[in-house]
């Protein structure tokens, strides 16, 4: 009988994805990661699990090892049927599909690629769309705080009022692993020892200047949250902040709300020394912090060659982004000032 560990050390890529999927599931690893380190679909991971929880280690073995090699016509007209009937489907998918219905396993993934085309689909990148999302509710929540900032123009573009936006990142070991040319038929491998490493950062953008601040974390949480905006006084003495951040439970904690309760005691709201507006609930992507974290992940991938332990991750990844200014657009949603030269 095979165990996990036959099939992952065994040749065969499906298998060894497969096993890997259901080992790392049963490990406690996030699905998201999962998909992200073994470039599979999350109803790939949940497929195998089940299959796993139900047949045991033998039901991720590929049970048709040769002979039949292509489908019949009306094998092939099933088959695109069956894709057109998908709103997306993964190249796993179809290839687990047309084994298990068919007991055929094509050598080339072009076949597959072509099924697919043929079906009606064409390769694109996701998008996450958060089912809750509500634009009317994103438009309104802008023009508020576009609002709120409009009528402290004049001391933002003194310097008496910094605006920031803010945002927690953590980096994996994974996420280094990206594309790069090599030679066919052999693989390109990137030593990783714990792919659950992780380092937490806090970051914020000054919507005016653009400049982007960060700080490690062991993980977000209320303290560190403290511990960050004491920081952020700290780099912008006897100035008021204003920050713009979400609804992560840990910003709204007792441990923040003690913390803004002591900093703006006995002061009116104009005085605080610190303002925390929140964006729209289910809307990350209207925080412009979040493209800031894209780039630095993108940076990673770009040069993975290069960073040899998570140490050098982790450095890489604040080296590049600390203390950078950028020039997006989405700082203008909400504050409307030209970046200062």
């Amino acid at each position: 009988m095979s165990t996990l560990e036959d099939i992952i050390d065994a040749p065969d890529s499906l298998e060894f994805k497969r096993a890997v999927a259901v080992k790392m599931f049963i490990s406690d690893f996030k699905t998201e990661d999962i998909c992200h380190l073994l470039n599979v679909s999350d109803s790939f991971v949940s497929k195998w699990k089940i299959i796993y929880e139900s047949e045991g280690a033998q039901g991720l073995k590929v049970n048709y090892k040769g002979g039949k090699g292509f489908l019949t016509e009306d094998q092939h007209y099933e088959v695109i049927f069956h894709i057109k009937n998908q709103p997306y489907y993964s190249v796993e998918e179809l290839r687990d599909y047309i084994e298990r219905h068919y007991g055929v396993v094509y050598v080339s993934k072009q076949s597959y690629y072509d099924l697919l085309k043929e079906g009606g689909l064409s390769w694109h990148q996701t998008q996450a769309v958060n089912p809750k999302y509500d634009s009317a509710q994103v438009e309104l929540r802008r023009a508020e705080i576009k609002k709120k900032l409009n009528g402290l123009e004049s001391e933002i573009t003194k310097g008496e009022v910094i605006v920031f936006a803010e945002d927690e990142a953590h980096t994996l070991w994974g996420d280094p692993i990206g594309h790069v040319w090599c030679r066919e038929n052999e693989r390109t491998e990137v030593p990783i020892e714990n792919a659950k490493e992780r380092q937490t950062y806090y970051g914020v953008m000054n919507l005016h200047s653009q400049e982007f601040m960060m700080s490690p974390y062991k993980k977000g949480n209320g303290e560190n949250t403290v511990d960050f905006l004491k920081y952020l006084q700290v780099e912008n003495k006897g100035k008021k902040l204003v920050i713009l951040w979400d609804n992560a439970s840990y910003h709204c904690s007792n441990n923040v709300k003690a913390y803004l309760d002591q900093v703006n005691h006995d002061l009116e709201e104009k005085d605080w020394k610190i303002t925390c507006l929140p964006f729209a609930p289910n809307a990350p992507q209207q925080n412009p912090v979040e493209d800031v974290w894209l780039q630095g992940k993108n940076f990673l991938r770009r040069h993975f060659f290069e960073n040899k332990t998570f140490m050098q991750v982790k450095c890489s990844f604040f080296n590049f982004l600390n203390k950078r200014v950028f020039n997006f657009e989405k700082p203008y949603w909400y504050l409307n000032i030209p970046q200062p030269v």
